[in-house]
């Protein structure tokens, strides 16, 4: 189903491809920056490659020329769970926004996993906001499109919450031995 999808998107796959070269290396450094395992900062790379390949790449493979600024504002809305395991286009866009705020609740201390939380749900708001600055791509910024990045990065985080404590116990215990 999501294959589906993509199949309008033919920059995706190379694009994330191309991600796992900048989180292959990246990754210890972010890790440290974040006081996290390794592993915390190559999903985080990989779910930032993500978001970038499936939101600011072109939909083609040419860039748009004659783009027009356009951002949708109307009917913006949280959606409902119902809603969120049943339509095509949410699932990518969980998809795509949930890695990024499960690295982000995995951060090491309080403070930077504060930071990085907020950093992660501002990431929506920025893409839309690049999508309108940046015509030339051939994307329309969409407040709804917003609100669904934000739900993936809630979801993602739920879930790194609620799998951090093992997280850290598991980290704490490779350390003792």
């Amino acid at each position: 189903m999501i294959s589906a999808l993509l199949g309008g998107m033919p920059m995706f796959w190379p694009g994330l491809l191309l991600s796992l070269v900048p989180a292959a290396l990246l990754n210890r450094p972010v890790g440290r920056l974040l006081r996290a395992h390794w592993v915390v900062g190559f999903v985080l790379l990989l779910g930032l490659g993500g978001v970038v390949v499936a939101t600011l790449l072109p939909e083609a493979f040419e860039l748009s020329e004659d783009a027009v600024r356009h951002c949708t504002v109307a009917g913006g809305r949280p959606r409902s769970p119902h809603e969120l395991l049943h339509v095509r286009h949410i699932e990518l866009k969980l998809a795509t926004y949930a890695p990024v705020g499960f690295a982000a609740a995995l951060a090491g201390t309080r403070r930077r996993r504060a930071v990085a939380l907020a950093a992660a749900a501002v990431l929506p708001f920025a893409v839309s906001a690049l999508q309108y600055a940046v015509p030339a791509i051939g994307r329309d910024c969409d407040v709804q499109d917003v609100w669904d990045g934000v739900q993936g990065v809630a979801l993602g985080a739920a879930l790194g919450l609620a799998a951090g404590p093992a997280v850290r116990a598991v980290r704490s215990r490779s350390r003792a031995v």
